[in-house]
């Protein structure tokens, strides 16, 4: 065997140790994708459970339900409420939308929080009345996405899940 011949097999060797070092590169890169993915997944819902269950204090409940439909007769420290309330929901949803487009947070799970902010927030007059007051506060990326959220949002009731709820079949 000469030593050409040698080198050879060395630069075979070579390539077959750089395909399978690219091939555990992948795997591992895939995987802590996968571990980002899950880890910002958890932190969402967590967020979203902390607010949601602060949301349900009667303070909080009194501030949500007056704020719903943008009435002028809201007392100052209620409004108050409202306000930090719908700060607080919208500081979270910059949040995912940011993660969202970085690619951390999946396109399905990102759909469901957007219709829960559209159907549950932005149909209602008083978080729209609260977003022309505030909406300068956030990326420009962000108001853009909300107010296209709201121009396909149509107006609802402030009532309309109540509603809803006893209208519901009973068994």
């Amino acid at each position: 065997m000469t030593l050409s011949d040698l080198a050879s097999i060395a630069e075979i060797v070579g390539g077959v140790a750089v395909v399978v070092s690219l091939i555990y590169l992948a795997i591992q890169v895939r995987q802590s994708t996968h571990a980002i993915r899950t880890a910002t997944l958890q932190s969402n819902t967590a967020m979203w459970t902390s607010l949601l269950m602060n949301l349900s204090t009667p303070d909080t409940v009194e501030a949500y339900a007056a704020g719903l439909s943008g009435s002028p007769d809201i007392s100052p420290m209620v409004y108050t409420r409202f306000f930090i309330l719908c700060r607080s929901i919208f500081v979270a949803f910059e949040d995912q939308h940011f993660q969202y487009r970085n690619g951390v947070l999946d396109a399905e799970t990102y759909k469901g929080y957007e219709r829960s902010i559209s159907e549950q927030f932005l149909a209602f007059p008083g978080f729209r009345i609260w977003w022309q007051q505030s909406r300068h506060v956030f990326s420009p990326v962000f108001v853009e996405h909300i107010d296209g959220m709201i121009a396909r949002t149509p107006v609802s009731s402030p009532d309309r899940y109540f509603k809803e709820w006893r209208s519901f079949p009973r068994d």
